[in-house]
């Protein structure tokens, strides 16, 4: 699925999960708010995650390599 139609769908996802929890846990909102920042902060780790390519690593090791090989090295 494409990163242009997975925001919309979690961001759906969270808003009706977040109602539903609300409303299931009126009696106890600071306990309520803490697990909507925990849902909230795995939703940003999950979009970048998926924004990163997935030859990411590869392409740093090449640029390191060829840094070495060029001698622009800098410590």
């Amino acid at each position: 699925m494409a990163i242009a139609l997975s925001i919309p769908l979690a961001e759906a996802a969270l808003f009706t999960a977040g109602c539903a929890l609300i409303h299931a846990r009126r009696q106890r909102p600071h306990q309520t708010t803490l697990v909507l920042m925990g849902l909230a902060a795995l939703l940003v780790a999950a979009l970048a995650i998926t924004a990163v390519p997935p030859n990411y690593a590869a392409m740093d090791l090449d640029r390191a390599a060829e840094d070495l090989r060029i001698g622009n090295v800098t410590e």
